[in-house]
Parts: C-alpha cells; sequence; structure tokens
C-alpha cells in the first residue's frame, strides 16, 4: 500500500486531534464530578450577609397611645386671701361689674354703682345696726347712686354683741370672678365663713382685733361654680371684747 505523502498525513492528523482534545475534557469533567459526589462535596454556597444593624438615630420611637383629654368642666371652688387695705380705695375702677359702699348717707343708705344691676346684695340686716367714721382708710367713687362720687369717705355699718354680722352675695357661674370684701372688726373676733350655692367646700377665716380702734382688712375672693349660683359671704361676730358695742363693720365691696 502506497504511504501518504506528509501534506495528505496533516490533513488527516488535525481533525483527529481535536476530536481526541474533546474527549478527553469530557472525561476529566466526569472524573472531578465523581469525586466530589463520593466525597460528599457540594457546590460552595454563598455565606448569608448579615442584616444591617440599626443606628439609634435609626431606632423608631415608641408614639404614646392616644388618651382623652382631661375634663375641662368647670367645679366649685373657691380661694381666699386677706391683704391689707390701700389708704385710698377707688371703687368704681375696682368694680368693673359692680360696687357698693354702705353707710355714708344713714346706717340702711347703699351707695352703689349706677351701672352695677344690684349684681352685690345684701342680706337681711341684724340688730344693732350702726353707722360709723372710724374706718382709717378712705373709699372713693364715681358714677355712683344715689351720691354720684366722692374724693373719699371713711364710713361704714357696723353690729354690736355676739352672733351679729352681714351677709354679702354675688353671682356665681361658671366664669371665674373676684369679690373683694372691705370689712373690720372693733374690740371683736370676726368669722369669716364664704360657699357657693352649687356645692364645694366652704371657705373660713378669723380676724381678732381686742382693741377699741377698728382694725380693717380686704378679703380678695376668688371663685368658680360647676353652674349658675350665688357666692354668700357672712361675717359675724363671733366674740366680744368690749360690753359697750364691740363688733364688725362693714365698709364696702366690689366684684370683677
Amino acid at each position: 500500500m502506497p504511504l501518504l505523502d506528509p501534506g495528505a498525513r496533516r490533513d488527516y492528523l488535525e481533525p483527529a486531534a481535536v476530536i481526541l482534545a474533546g474527549v478527553l475534557a469530557v472525561v476529566v469533567f466526569g472524573l472531578v464530578m465523581h469525586a466530589r459526589a463520593n466525597s460528599g462535596g457540594q457546590p460552595a454556597e454563598p455565606e448569608p450577609t448579615a442584616a444591617p444593624t440599626a443606628t439609634a438615630d435609626q431606632i423608631p420611637i415608641p408614639l404614646p397611645s392616644a388618651s382623652l383629654p382631661p375634663s375641662t368642666a368647670p367645679v366649685d371652688a373657691i380661694s381666699i386671701e386677706r391683704v391689707p387695705v390701700a389708704a385710698t380705695v377707688d371703687l368704681a375702677a375696682e368694680g368693673t361689674i359692680d360696687w357698693v359702699h354702705w353707710g355714708e348717707q344713714g346706717r340702711f343708705s347703699l351707695e352703689r354703682d349706677a351701672d352695677g344691676e344690684f349684681a352685690i346684695l345684701e342680706g337681711t340686716p341684724t340688730a344693732p345696726r350702726v353707722r360709723h367714721t372710724a374706718s382709717p382708710q378712705r373709699f372713693a367713687w364715681s358714677g355712683g347712686e344715689p351720691m354720684a362720687a366722692t374724693s373719699g369717705v371713711t364710713s361704714g355699718i357696723n353690729t354690736c354683741g355676739t352672733g351679729n354680722g352681714f351677709t354679702v352675695t354675688a353671682p356665681a357661674g361658671t366664669g371665674r370672678n373676684v369679690l373683694t370684701v372691705y370689712v373690720g372688726a372693733i374690740s371683736a373676733r370676726g368669722d369669716l365663713r364664704i360657699e357657693l350655692s352649687t356645692g364645694g367646700e366652704p371657705v373660713t377665716d378669723v380676724l381678732e382685733n381686742r382693741e377699741p380702734a377698728m382694725t380693717t382688712v380686704a378679703y380678695v375672693i376668688s371663685y368658680r361654680a360647676s353652674g349658675t349660683g350665688k357666692i354668700s359671704v357672712k361675717w359675724i361676730t363671733g366674740a366680744t371684747f368690749d360690753d359697750k358695742c364691740g363688733g364688725v363693720s362693714l365698709q364696702a365691696a366690689t366684684l370683677s
């Protein structure tokens, strides 16, 4: 059989070499996979990525749970302050709703705000009832009746004997008001009692003066009621230290 020339042999050997190389690659891959299966190896999986840690400014802040607002219903409340009386009290300037002065024109006279509509009232008088001009302070007003104006008077009314005194009333409602009562004591102990007709606890105080010269104070009474009613201020002689006429006095009152 004649031998192939070199060019013909190359034409046969090159395709054979390519085919052999492909077969060897397939065999090697099969051997590698077989070895991994026998050793129990598994293809490596990527490690899970750790969840990001929230920083302090990223942590959600729990909000308070919704709650009902506090009740705004008014209650029956009284507060008082006992203060010295000014040298001259301008009743018209202080009493924006009403004002009253007692005793300038007689023991039963009331000089009052012409436009006050009788908001401040006195209860039934008790005997004895005496006009005085012993107040250390003066009371002035304008726009009054039956006495229109004055630059200042020292008058008022007083009573004698234990158990006698005065009662002053004013309207009360759900708004806050201030009633200021100017009172005194002459050789006596004055007992104060304040209460609302709509309820609540009464408020009390005591003023004692054993001297024959009048001691005066102003009771500033701030109050609010749970409904429509009135406030009552009782100023009573709790004890007397003078057999002649120790007792309590009433000069004026304002409402604002």
